[in-house]
């Protein structure tokens, strides 16, 4: 390994460094469960200590650092109004189709967010377009905890509640109901990298020093290690190998609509917002990136259906590795 770190270079020792954390952690979570060493259902706890814990730190630091010109607006707000779209059109297709709430939420979630971060769309674009690259990906994720924390975590908390039989106090379509979602949300301490994205980008704004103890220390990789292991391994705990066949049909569903609609839809906005050349390509890569972990963390944690989360994360993860990845190698060497 010290060998392969020295012929290597820092973006690509991170990144085999970070697929090895992840499958270990998986593997870790998965064959502690079948030991019955822990328990599936302390994945939730787990969960939330990562967001808590890894995540909000992370959230700050990396706003903070990035370089904010004018003009780059679109790029986040772009990202933001894709996946919205892409949500809606997910769920919309899932209630065409009359899932169930615990069902149809996971199908149009995982139709729409992708692994756009640190663990796998981060790193293609920086091999691809280098240091440019890696800015303009870390600009579009700048909308990831906005995104997450007040669009996601109040849908997924309706579907859950519905899913569990809980009769809403207000009509789902009203102002009352959706203010009512909204505000639970918000004050969840598992919004908290909300809070702390939006402090980061307030001191970025303001011109406040960047820290340098963070780099000087390696804090930052250190916290996506930790939160990948607590990530990860609570995803294993909660795999549960021979039910994931049962869902391969709506797994298949939102991989369709993770590797063809969601493109379409980002070249739709970036057309719309006037994004051409190096960004644009960014934003399309990003939006064919498989299902994000996220997507899985609030399956567990609202209650709705982990088995197909897990059975679209990994399938979406394997088309990816299997045909996505070799195809921008061999477009990558070619040029």
């Amino acid at each position: 390994m010290i060998l392969l770190a020295a012929q290597l270079g820092q973006a690509e020792t991170r990144f085999l460094v970070f697929m090895a954390v992840i499958v270990v952690a998986m593997a870790g979570g998965y064959t502690a469960r079948r030991a019955g060493l822990l328990r599936p259902e302390w994945a939730r706890w787990i969960m939330s200590a990562a967001i808590i814990g890894a995540d909000s730190p992370l959230a700050c630091l990396a706003i903070w650092h990035l370089d904010i010109t004018g003009g780059v607006w679109r790029v986040p707000v772009l990202g933001l109004v894709a996946v919205v779209l892409a949500s809606l059109a997910g769920l919309a297709i899932a209630r065409w189709r009359r899932l169930g709430p615990a069902e149809a939420a996971v199908f149009g979630f995982q139709g729409a967010m992708g692994n756009v971060g640190y663990t796998l769309g981060g790193f293609l674009c920086f091999a691809l377009w280098g240091i440019q690259g890696l800015a303009v990906e870390q600009l579009y994720c700048m909308m990831w905890p906005f995104f997450t924390f007040l669009f996601c975590f109040p849908v997924a908390r309706h579907y859950g509640e519905a899913a569990a039989g809980a009769r809403p106090a207000d009509r789902p379509s009203t102002p009352a109901y959706v203010a009512r979602m909204l505000a639970r949300s918000v004050t969840d301490l598992r919004s908290l990298p909300l809070y702390t994205a939006a402090l980061g980008l307030a001191l970025n704004l303001g011109g406040a020093a960047e820290p340098t103890v963070d780099r000087e220390w390696h804090l930052l990789d250190g916290l996506m290690i930790l939160g990948m292991c607590l990530q990860f391994g609570s995803i294993g705990l909660t795999v549960q190998a021979r039910r994931l066949p049962a869902f391969w049909k709506p797994a298949l569903g939102s991989a369709s609509l993770k590797f063809f609609l969601s493109p379409l839809v980002t070249a739709g906005v970036a057309l719309a917002f006037g994004l051409t050349g190096m960004p644009l390509y960014v934003c399309l890569l990003l939006s064919v990136m498989p299902s994000a972990l996220y997507s899985v963390l609030i399956a567990n944690l609202f209650g709705l259906n982990k088995d197909q989360a897990n059975a679209t994360f990994i399938l979406t993860h394997a088309i990816c590795f299997a045909v996505l990845i070799p195809v921008l190698a061999v477009w990558y060497l070619s040029g």
